[in-house]
């Protein structure tokens, strides 16, 4: 299992842990049965996705030149490639979700939208991207509220799906754009930001104590000013009466303070609760996902550490199987009756098959798939250019958004 380059397995070790946190909010859910918010929904909530999206960035960069952005048609094309078949899959797994009633809302069809508005964000140098990803994590909230107004509700009900594109394209459109658990316009946030981490000098100890110390400045300030605008400032009582007037009760404060707003007021871009699309919401997760990756990075530095990590990076270094494989797992109904076997079977398993399928194949089994849409897409591209039927299929790892950075790809860029 080549875990020997310390950015690539903390990257993956990141991911991986992103993958856990996500699996353990979709197992307790958010709040107990006494509406007090779960361990789960308090550490992970919002936070475990945003370090997904951040993470899918930074796989972004490194395959579209590292450090150097080097994006020509071939590459447009396969990252198009990967978009179209990562929400495919996305929206047949959607089917299964609304099979089983789960209260999960499948991000891949969301991510298929990011990859493809980043298309013309990826010639864009580091210090450019950290501006708009910081631009969109003030501005983007306020824009997703007004268009909420503007863009039609989707007609569906639950996860989008094959037959939706076909029977609602406007509704689902507008639903991953604004309207769905992950919008689009302002998630764009978290994919520019791993972007421009993705294009600095990640085996320097210095940037990934920067990126440290700066996630955390950022995710405590955030925090911190919507403390006091929410507990010192009144705004917590105004929250409530806007958003959540029937929150009554010993734990009427902790829904407030924990639960998502409905967005039905200008109040809930006041709240930091997960998922809740304000800005303090976007720029807290923002810091949190952009610090747990460099603290990652620069644990992975220690050859024992990143020994002893080699399950959680080879579980993130598959991230689309894993994720898929846990929908479908909840899907069935096994286990709902105990919570805590369900998300054990989740973690051993997932760790477990990610250490075995990598030591015996490698590419995970659906990151193989988008693989090779992408590949052949840059071959069509690259035929299509040089006037000539596309070169054959080359037997070789593809690095994808969601999947393992090749030692190719690292040792192209440490050459760079």
């Amino acid at each position: 299992m080549p875990l020997s380059s310390p950015r690539i397995a903390g990257v993956d070790v990141a991911r991986g842990l992103a993958l856990l946190g996500m699996f353990s909010v979709h197992v307790f859910g958010a709040f107990e049965p006494d509406d007090s918010p779960t361990v789960a929904w308090q550490l992970a909530g919002g936070r475990s996705s945003a370090t997904f999206a951040l993470v899918a960035g930074v796989g972004l960069a490194f395959t579209t030149g590292g450090r150097t952005p080097r994006v020509g048609r071939g590459s447009l094309a396969a990252v198009t490639a990967r978009a179209l078949t990562v929400g495919l899959i996305g929206l047949l797994l959607g089917y299964a979700a609304n099979a089983g009633g789960l209260q999960v809302d499948v991000i891949l069809a969301f991510y298929a939208l990011l990859f493809l508005l980043a298309l013309p964000l990826l010639a864009l140098r580091a210090r450019t991207l950290a501006c708009v990803a910081v631009a969109l994590g003030v501005v983007a909230p306020f824009l997703v509220h007004l268009l909420r107004g503007v863009l039609p509700e989707p007609a569906f009900d639950g996860d989008p799906t094959l037959l939706d594109v076909v029977t609602d394209p406007a509704g689902l459109l507008g639903g991953l754009l604004v309207h769905g658990a992950y919008p689009v316009l302002a998630w764009m946030a978290y994919l520019c930001a791993g972007l421009a981490i993705g294009r600095l000098d990640l085996f320097d100890r210095r940037t990934a104590t920067r990126l440290l110390t700066g996630g955390l400045a950022l995710a405590a300030a955030s925090w911190l000013a919507c403390s006091l605008w929410l507990l010192r400032w009144g705004g917590l009582e105004r929250l409530r009466q806007a958003e959540f007037p029937d929150a009554t009760g010993p734990h009427a404060r902790d829904e407030v303070m924990w639960d998502s707003p409905d967005g039905g007021t200008w109040w809930s871009m006041v709240s930091r609760a997960p998922h809740s699309t304000s800005p303090f919401d976007l720029l807290h997760t923002l810091g949190a996902a952009t610090a747990l990756l460099a603290a990652v990075l620069l644990l992975t530095r220690i050859a024992l550490v990143r020994r002893a990590l080699v399950p959680l990076a080879a579980a993130g270094s598959m991230p689309l199987t894993l994720y898929t494989a846990h929908v479908l797992f909840l899907a069935t109904g096994a286990l709902n009756g105990s919570r805590d076997l369900q998300y054990a079977v989740l973690v051993a398993g997932s760790l477990l098959f990610a250490v075995g399928w990598r030591l015996t194949r490698g590419q995970g089994p659906l990151e193989a798939v988008v693989a090779g849409a992408a590949r052949r897409a840059r071959e069509w591209e690259r035929g299509r250019a040089q006037g000539s039927p596309p070169e054959p299929p080359v037997h070789r790892s593809e690095p994808t958004d969601l999947t393992e950075r090749t030692e190719r790809t690292e040792s192209q860029d440490q050459h760079r």
